[in-house]
């Protein structure tokens, strides 16, 4: 076999060296092609079933779209809650009116909505009121609902109830905190809950009541000497009340800064409600006041949008 000659060797050698010059060049070359080619696509994500609801009302004509799907609390957003049990009144987060039981609770939330303090009212003339305190847990949907946990110790031992207006066929008329039952400290309490309630609160004898449909209001208030024996009954569906012991319609409102003015009317007497930061209800005998309580917590409504 012919060996190459020395002019054969030099000229593989050159040839070896620009090859493995040239392979970094290749390499990078073929890695921008990559590079450059078309990805697929991502098959698009399905949006998950959702439970068919009432039509919405239609937007107002300033409106510049539908609105979104409201939160539990969105359409009573302007309401406010007060409680004067300690002494002034104090904001709190809403009152459970107790249908199925002769108790109130009157529930605060701290700033950061990290715990909730129930206070508890016996609807006994005199009786005294008890506190419990607890940590919120996080807060579970259902269908509908909304459920917020009540924590001790880490444990759930109880949860605060609320429907959500968007699944209601007047949502626009949920105007207080729509909240209808709570368990804690071993009591189901179901509330006082309904469509147009503009004023919702109690005094020490008596629960009251003021709503609204269209341009009517009807006041009806609650003897506590009558709740350990009403019967519940059901309204709608999503809320509940008891049978009034006094109820008056055709009322009349008269609008200030803190909030309203409600007066009825009937058979000699007349009902004035306020209710705004301070709550009050005076009974009036033709003309001439014979009774004037104050709120020991409550719940105001503007009007609706």
């Amino acid at each position: 076999m012919r060996r190459p000659s020395l002019s054969s060797k030099r000229f593989m050698l050159q040839a070896r060296r620009r090859g493995a010059r040239f392979t970094p060049v290749l390499l990078f070359v073929l890695s921008a092609c990559q590079e450059k080619a078309p990805v697929a696509p991502r098959p698009p994500v399905e949006a998950p079933p959702v439970a068919p609801v009432a039509e919405a009302a239609a937007p107002d004509a300033g409106s510049t779209g539908a609105p979104a799907s409201p939160r539990p609390e969105a359409p009573a957003e302007a309401s406010r809650t007060f409680s004067r049990l300690k002494g002034s009144p104090r904001p709190a987060w809403f009152l459970c009116d107790g249908t199925n039981r002769p108790r109130i609770a009157v529930v605060e939330r701290d700033e950061g909505g990290s715990t909730a303090t129930l206070t508890w009212v016996e609807k006994r003339e005199g009786a005294p009121s008890t506190q419990q305190t607890y940590a919120l847990g996080e807060v579970s949907p259902g269908a509908g609902q909304r459920f917020y946990p009540l924590l001790q110790g880490g444990k759930e031992v109880g949860h605060l109830h609320a429907v959500n207006p968007g699944m209601l066929p007047e949502p626009d008329r949920a105007l207080i905190p729509p909240f209808v039952s709570l368990q804690a400290g071993g009591v189901d309490l179901s509330c006082r809950w309904m469509l147009g309630v503009r004023v919702l609160g109690f005094d020490g004898t008596r629960s009251v009541l003021v709503t609204q449909e269209g341009n009517g209001f009807t006041y009806q208030s609650f003897d506590f000497a009558a709740a350990a024996k009403a019967k519940q009954t059901r309204v709608e569906g999503y809320g509940q009340t008891t049978p009034a012991s006094r109820t008056v319609s055709g009322g009349t409102e008269e609008r200030n800064p803190d909030g309203s003015t409600f007066t009825f009317r009937n058979e000699g007497y007349t009902y004035v409600l306020r209710a705004g930061g301070e709550a009050s209800l005076e009974v009036l005998k033709d003309g001439r006041s014979v009774q004037r309580t104050d709120l020991l917590a409550w719940t105001y409504a503007p009007p609706p949008p």
